[in-house]
């Protein structure tokens, strides 16, 4: 598993729409050629935050993350509150 990798991915998702369109349409094929494992892949298809943030993503990743799989903000703060303090953010 590589941290980078996914949140590179998220990262393209928020800045490249083609991207966006692409993984909307088949998310298999547009994560095909990111790199990422099967339970990344998984997870990133899925719209699995809690799973994101065990796996290290930043929440400010996940938040523009979240907008794009139509998750609401209720909805996200719900998801991720049961995870409050299972981290320490570190620059």
């Amino acid at each position: 598993m590589s941290l980078y990798t996914v949140q590179r991915a998220i990262f393209r998702m928020k800045k490249d729409k083609p991207f966006v369109k692409a993984f909307q349409d088949d998310p298999d094929a547009a994560l095909a050629e990111a790199g990422l494992t099967a339970a990344e892949q998984a997870a990133l298809r899925e719209g699995d935050l809690a799973e994101l943030y065990r796996m290290g993503v930043h929440p400010l990743l996940l938040a523009p993350y979240s907008r794009i799989m139509g998750i609401p903000r209720p909805r996200y703060q719900e998801l991720l509150a049961p995870l409050a303090g299972q981290r320490r953010m570190q620059s």
